[in-house]
């Protein structure tokens, strides 16, 4: 997906579904896992994978203050513990990480939470990077 490979995903995740976007001068791309519909007709997210491109992502730094742009977060209330995913510098959430891949693009895994651990969303997370060049 967009010159990334998954190498793993959580059982029990539905049916996906890409996407192409483009917001503050970063392009998206990403592909949602949903499931559904229950009793109602409601689909439900489990899984989505971002690839995030473009200039104003310079470091991890950068791409979390876009985030909290793009997400509308409040600046200083968003509970982000650093880690290293697949080997790069990313923050996690919950139910979300982000990561730096390098000038330019970044990556992001939100899970959801409430049929999904932690680990899960690390576990997709460090086997969703670039795929090698050979």
């Amino acid at each position: 997906m967009d010159g990334f490979a998954i190498g793993h995903l959580p059982n029990g995740i539905g049916t996906p579904s890409d996407f192409e976007y483009e917001w503050g001068d970063v392009s998206f791309h990403s592909r949602v896992w949903e499931t559904g519909p229950d009793r109602e007709g409601a689909y439900k997210v489990d899984l989505t994978l971002k690839t995030l491109r473009g200039d104003r992502l310079t470091d991890l730094e950068a791409l979390h203050k876009f985030l909290i742009e793009y997400e509308e977060k409040e600046p200083g209330s968003w509970q982000l513990t650093p880690v290293k995913v697949g080997g790069y510098d990313g923050l996690f959430a919950g139910d979300e990480v982000f990561y730096f891949i390098e000038p330019g693009v970044a990556a992001e895994v939100t899970i959801d939470p409430e049929r999904f651990t932690d680990e899960d969303v690390l576990d997709t997370a460090a086997e969703f990077r670039p795929e090698s060049k050979t």
